[in-house]
């Protein structure tokens, strides 16, 4: 493993992290569901600790920027799964159900509507992207295995 791929993988995470807490820190107002800003951190969040162990496995950062993966939960997910990232079947599912809204960029660029497709609310995925990191957390960190 070359050191600019130690750099990438651990920027990734850090930066997974750095989503993570802002969503957890911004306020949950009480108007109705969606909050945007919130929703956009905590799916950037996941995007950015799947491409961390991606990256881990070797997966430069062009490839990881491009057609399949781009922004895509379920293609990262699904590439993870293949190079052996534990996580639970419903974990996994759950937080696919979260693509379509990341990936076509609805908190971030205001439309229509979605288009007859659901947006859930992200407060009951928290179970699911707490496995995710903790499973990208064991792989990255208390592996001594090099993939």
């Amino acid at each position: 493993m070359n050191v600019s791929t130690l750099q990438l993988y651990l920027e990734y995470f850090a930066r997974a992290e750095e989503f993570l807490q802002a969503y957890r820190d911004l306020p949950k107002d009480n108007a109705p569901p969606p909050n945007w800003p919130r929703y956009f951190l905590f799916c950037q969040s996941i995007e950015l600790v799947l491409k961390a162990y991606l990256a881990w496995q070797g997966v430069n950062a062009n490839t990881l920027k491009r057609f399949p993966f781009g922004h895509s939960l379920k293609a990262l997910m699904a590439e993870a799964v293949s190079r052996g990232l534990a996580i639970g079947s419903l974990a996994r599912g759950e937080i696919e159900l979260l693509d379509d809204a990341h990936a076509k960029h609805w908190p971030r660029y205001p439309e229509p509507g979605p288009g007859g497709n659901p947006v859930f609310v992200i407060d009951p995925f928290e179970p699911y992207v707490k496995e995710l990191f903790e499973a990208v957390r064991d792989a990255l960190f208390r592996s001594n295995a090099i993939p």
